[in-house]
């Protein structure tokens, strides 16, 4: 069965625009889909999984998914143990700071329990608001999110540069939207994922030039599959070969 209330004062900050409540039958399916909005399904009994560009994400009772604007999103409840969720929509100012969050956060259900029970009241849109308000202290609040991305992005690469790495699998290890945690980056160290990845490869590379290893060696060492492309990589980067490079290195003139 499924309950929807709809509201939408207009508040700046952080506008409420429905509540809602389901019990879910098992396997019950919903999306693909988008919003404009931000979403927060509440989880009170059993699970399921929602389904987003960067990866598949498991959700049990006590627990709440994040879904943002412009994600492409399919939930799906459990077919034996078929959840139950509270949800709340919204807009406003400070929504935007939700991208900063995991996909899959700890929130306790008496917040949208709350909301459904504000049915009827004069000041439903103000009580609701407050307790959207509560969400956002608790969930920002809470220091198990307050990661420092920038380190656990360069951590991530130092330690996987050599396999195929890329920017989407990097995000889903953080449990972050791809395009958030790029910008984020990017505006905190001036560069791209990608381009810091590839300065980690091109300075493992020298160093394993200089240890004797040969371009193919260097190439596979570093991630690259094709020695060609890594040559390539190489000579933009440092606009000679790797043999040039390494000659000069050593004092001596390329073959």
């Amino acid at each position: 069965m499924r309950n929807d209330v709809l509201i939408n004062h207009g508040f700046r900050d952080l506008n409420p625009l429905f509540v809602g409540s389901e019990r879910c039958r098992p396997g019950k399916s919903f999306g693909p889909a988008v919003r404009k909005y931000t979403l927060i399904h509440c989880v009170l009994e059993g699970r399921g999984r929602i389904r987003k560009a960067e990866g598949i994400y498991e959700v049990q009772a006590g627990q709440a998914f994040l879904i943002l604007p412009g994600e492409v999103t399919t939930y799906e409840a459990d077919g034996e143990d078929p959840w139950v969720y509270q949800w709340v929509g919204f807009d406003g100012a400070l929504a935007e700071s939700f991208q900063t969050l995991p996909t899959v956060v700890s929130l306790p259900s008496t917040f949208t329990q709350e909301m459904l029970n504000t049915e009827g009241s004069e000041l439903r849109e103000f009580r609701i608001a407050a307790l959207l308000f509560q969400i956002y202290a608790t969930l920002f609040g809470n220091a198990e999110i307050k990661h420092d991305y920038v380190r656990r992005v360069r951590d991530h690469i130092q330690a996987l540069y050599m396999q195929d790495l890329r920017v989407e699998e990097i995000a889903r290890s953080l449990n972050l939207n791809r395009r958030y945690l790029s910008r984020f980056f990017k505006e905190k160290t001036g560069q791209t994922i990608q381009e810091y990845l590839i300065t980690v490869r091109m300075e493992e590379a020298k160093r394993l030039l200089l240890q004797g290893k040969n371009v193919s060696e260097t190439a596979t060492l570093c991630g690259y599959q094709d020695p060609l492309n890594f040559s390539k990589m190489f000579k933009r980067r440092f606009s000679v070969s790797p043999i040039a490079w390494l000659a000069r290195q050593k004092g001596e003139s390329p073959l």
